[in-house]
């Protein structure tokens, strides 16, 4: 199976602590690789997507993307998390009930590239100042 980058499939999320999902829980993820170079390894990173009506989207966060209703196949307004990538094995893609809801534009993948960035600090090493670590007098 073939993945492209900016796709995004509902599939059975391996990584939950939920003991009611011992085997994975449903989602739909982002495809953030495709392409010869990615071909070759077993993995791909992802990105999670929540629809979830209760979810109260973080505007302080940069790191949440919405994808509008109309765009993809999913029912709901939904947000792409960015703060954290996951490697999945690709095999997960052809389980049965796998399906595509549709592929992201360009110009939306823009804006996923960047709250990634902002989402794992890249660039900031010379932006951030280092505090110092608080002293405690007691010690």
């Amino acid at each position: 199976m073939e993945l492209k980058r900016g796709e995004i499939y509902y599939i059975t999320f391996p990584y939950t602590l939920d003991p009611k999902y011992p085997n994975g829980k449903p989602k739909f993820v982002l495809v953030l690789q495709e392409g010869e170079y990615f071909a070759k390894y077993n993995t791909v990173e992802i990105m999670l997507i929540t629809s979830d009506k209760q979810y109260k989207p973080r505007e302080k966060y940069a790191t949440d993307v919405e994808i509008e209703v109309g765009t993809t196949k999913l029912k709901d307004k939904s947000w792409v998390l960015c703060s954290q990538p996951y490697p999945i094995e690709k095999k997960l893609f052809e389980q049965s009930g796998v399906w595509c809801a549709g592929m992201l534009s360009a110009e939306k993948m823009d804006e996923i590239d960047e709250a990634t960035y902002i989402g794992l600090c890249m660039g900031l090493q010379h932006e951030l100042a280092l505090e110092p670590a608080d002293e405690d007098s007691d010690n």
